[in-house]
């Protein structure tokens, strides 16, 4: 299973703790779950399957934020999402 791995991040580039973070689109089935980042933002998700996904993050604090990615069968590294209200 390819794995998603990046930071949540505020305007300066803060780490965002407590942030949820989901896919809202893909090209397969996926479980309706959010994760919450840690202290230092970090996030780890498990993509189905390979293909491009829309991830998702919302912060109370900051706001939110889209991204879109091509995930391969070795995954996607280093993600960054920035949120800023």
């Amino acid at each position: 299973m390819p794995i998603v791995s990046g930071r949540v991040v505020d305007r300066e580039g803060r780490p965002v703790a407590g942030a949820r973070v989901f896919f809202s689109r893909g090209p397969a089935a996926f479980p309706d779950v959010a994760l919450m980042t840690g202290e230092d933002g970090a996030y780890t998700m498990a993509a189905p399957s390979a293909g491009e996904y829309e991830i998702t993050t919302i912060s109370d604090e900051h706001g939110s934020a889209k991204a879109t990615v091509n995930v391969t069968s070795d995954g996607v590294r280093d993600m960054e999402l920035r949120v800023g209200n």
